[in-house]
């Protein structure tokens, strides 16, 4: 049985905007890894991350996009090329949670918020010519996190390749900021046993961790960060 495929894209984010674009600190997308990981075994999933290469003129069966708000013009881009050739669109990331109903205009359907909870129930709603508009994700634990796809990513065009995350959200409330808005301020830490698994299986000596807040705060915290470091 031929298996159906998922393309997940990075879109290239603008370089006068953007320090993802930079080759020193240029940071695989690791959503669209998770997402990778949770994508049943009847599906080939492929990632293409613009900022590192080319997005070629391909087949897919559905297309799942990410954005943050300097490269969301360009992921828009993308959606109606793939939408003009009869192929759902399906987006997620910090831009589209933030304003599903701009992003909603250029895609077809918007996953707001974290992607596990939610994404065997979109690639169902799909695989049933259902596809809804919009889906919720709801912030998970983060005990037994799967492990990201990060055999999909070209990490030969990354300096650092090593990548992993040991918390989502932060403690803090800093009015600037998105990602209490995305994540909430329900600061969650993975146990320091599955970050030190996790470290045994990167073949790298350098290892970029993508928390947003590594540390937290309270004794509690100092405790687990002495354990870890």
């Amino acid at each position: 049985m031929n298996k159906k495929k998922l393309l997940l894209i990075n879109p290239v984010q603008d370089a006068r905007l953007s320090l993802a674009t930079v080759t020193p600190i240029r940071v695989p997308p690791i959503g669209l890894g998770y997402v990778a990981a949770l994508t049943p075994s009847d599906w080939e999933a492929q990632v293409v991350d613009e900022n590192v290469e080319a997005l070629q003129d391909q087949e897919a069966d559905l297309v799942g996009l990410t954005a943050y708000t300097q490269n969301a013009p360009r992921t828009y881009e993308v959606s109606e090329w793939f939408r003009r050739k009869g192929i759902k669109t399906v987006m997620g990331g910090v831009h589209a949670s933030m304003l599903p109903d701009e992003a909603i205009r250029y895609v077809d359907s918007v996953v707001m918020g974290e992607a596990e909870s939610v994404w065997a129930q979109v690639l169902r709603d799909f695989e049933s010519n259902q596809l809804g508009r919009f889906y919720r994700g709801e912030r998970i634990r983060l005990e037994r996190l799967v492990k990201h796809r990060s055999d999909l990513f070209n990490l030969a065009k990354y300096r650092l390749k090593g990548h992993l995350e040991t918390s989502r959200g932060c403690p803090n409330d800093c009015e600037f900021c998105s990602v209490t808005t995305f994540h909430g301020r329900a600061y969650r830490q993975r146990p320091v046993e599955d970050v030190l698994d996790e470290l045994e299986t990167i073949n790298s000596k350098s290892i970029l961790f993508l928390d947003d807040n590594i540390l937290g705060h309270g004794e509690g915290a100092r405790q687990r960060a002495l354990r870890l470091f």
